[in-house]
């Protein structure tokens, strides 16, 4: 009897792997690092490991290596553990590639991709310890604790500063020009050159982003 209750045991053990094996793999999210603050319309989240995209709710959590894409007429804001916040105005994209906060030791490592759209940043002062970046395919924003605004296509992208200081850099290394935009101040960096000069925009070019990226 023990024999049969032992291959009984056996079989059940297969039975198990196999279906285990044929299921659906669940993803781990990790830590939750933020959560969606407003929505307007609809947006969609792409889970690191995951094959497809899911619904975005207001309330949602978001987690480290989410990819996040807003459809047409749609707002998203979303607001880390940090007190970071970002605003994303209609078919624009935000890739959380790297999310390490210690409010313990008050430093922070972050790292935002934004492939496409138009985008809004309010980062709390930073210590000199915190590194904060936005990339696009064209540029690097380096943030010290900013009210950041951007419209990210794929052969520019050009940044506008509300409040504080970012230091701006082509992806290419060949061109090494840095420019550092203040309050006001706006500049373009193009595929193929370094960012352009820092020029003073016009209110209702500001205000068109602002528009453009907040939620009712």
């Amino acid at each position: 009897m023990k024999r049969w209750l032992w291959l009984w045991l056996l079989v059940v053990l297969v039975l198990i792997q196999v279906f285990s094996a044929s299921s659906p793999a669940q993803v781990q999210h990790g830590e939750r690092i933020g959560t969606v603050t407003a929505l307007e319309g609809r947006a969609t989240v792409q889970h690191y490991g995951g094959a497809t995209s899911q619904p975005l709710r207001l309330q949602n959590p978001v987690y480290q290596q989410d990819v996040i894409r807003t459809e047409a007429a749609s707002k998203l804001q979303l607001t880390f553990i940090d007190a970071t916040v970002v605003n994303l105005s209609e078919n624009s994209t935000l890739e959380i590639t790297r999310f390490v906060y210690s409010p313990e030791k008050q430093t922070q490592t972050t790292i935002l991709n934004i492939p496409l759209g138009i985008f809004r940043t309010i980062v709390k002062k930073l210590s000199p310890q915190s590194t904060f970046e936005i990339t696009t395919p064209t540029a690097i924003a380096a943030i010290r604790g900013t009210d950041l605004m951007g419209e990210v296509k794929p052969e520019s992208s050009a940044f506008v500063v509300l409040e504080g200081t970012v230091a701006l850099f082509s992806v290419r290394t060949i061109f090494r020009g840095i420019v550092t935009l203040t309050e006001g101040l706006g500049s373009t960096v193009s595929r193929d050159q370094p960012p352009s000069p820092p020029t003073k925009w016009g209110e209702a070019r500001i205000e068109a982003l602002r528009r453009a990226t907040t939620p009712r």
